[in-house]
């Protein structure tokens, strides 16, 4: 079962150029050595859904109760254990397969019109412009 709090796929760029994937909780491995310092998705709108899901993350799981508590935290980052730990708290909310509840999956809708995943791209060209022709600037 494929999870996104245990499984290593976000793309990241370390300081000495290394391009490799880690899960969530190795965000800040190897800190002191080699830390990450870019996210490297293939595209920059998926960085943003990148940084805006850690960032997710990381509030959920570690909420600090004033500025000054997150400013320690800001200084000096949690370990990766201690970030593991956190995360699995919410670990079976991640799944992105099985039999149970899955990952953003919405269990009240029942029926609609099935469309291919391109349609989460934001480039897509819409059913009206398809329709109509007036597609012709979008690549």
């Amino acid at each position: 079962m494929f999870n996104l709090i245990t499984e290593q796929w976000i793309p990241v760029q370390r300081q000495d150029g290394t391009i490799c994937r880690i899960a969530p909780w190795q965000i800040t491995k190897d800190l002191s050595g080699n830390p990450i310092i870019a996210l490297n998705a293939p595209r920059p709108d998926f960085t943003g859904a990148l940084v805006q899901f850690l960032i997710g993350l990381v509030q959920t799981a570690l909420p600090t109760p004033d500025s000054r508590t997150w400013k320690k935290i800001f200084e000096l980052p949690p370990s990766t254990d201690q970030l593991k730990s956190a995360f699995s708290r919410y670990e079976s909310a991640f799944n992105l397969d099985g039999d149970v509840r899955r990952f953003m999956q919405d269990m009240e809708m029942q029926s609609g019109k099935k469309k291919p995943i391109e349609r989460l791209l934001i480039e897509t060209p819409r059913e009206e412009m398809l329709k109509d022709n007036t597609d012709h600037f979008l690549k």
